[in-house]
């Protein structure tokens, strides 16, 4: 069976998000914390600036979604990662809070909004092979 245009480019935007994360964390804010230059928090965001966009992005490469429920996704993950994790973080459950998260995550929500559309617009130009 053929893996369509769309959940091909959902998988690679997912591994090349998450695997950009990974590696940004890794070198890029060790380097940011110990020279201790101001990037206005994008280090301390890394992972809540890639969480909607990866997650969604990656079930949407496993499985066929209609758009609703893309967006459903999209909405979803961005009240859980912005919103719910920062609160649990607030009560001290778990790590600490930052309101710099709470908006790197709803730009999370955004930006996996715009990607969505841009390869659903792209995939209708894409001819279907025939198997």
């Amino acid at each position: 069976m053929k893996v369509e245009f769309k959940n091909r480019a959902y998988l690679i935007v997912s591994v090349i998000i998450v695997s950009s994360a990974i590696l940004l964390t890794k070198t890029y804010r060790p380097y940011i914390y110990s020279n201790n230059i101001n990037d206005f928090g994008f280090a301390d965001t890394i992972g809540s600036l890639i969480s909607v966009i990866g997650y969604c992005f990656f079930i949407w490469g496993l499985k066929e979604y209609s758009n609703r429920s893309k967006n459903i996704h999209i909405i979803t993950s961005t009240i859980i990662y912005s919103f719910l994790w920062e609160f649990i973080a607030l009560m001290g459950w778990h790590g600490t809070f930052d309101w710099k998260d709470i908006l790197a995550g709803i730009f999370s929500g955004i930006f996996t909004f715009v990607i969505k559309e841009f390869i659903e617009a792209k995939s209708l130009k894409t001819p279907k092979s025939s198997t």
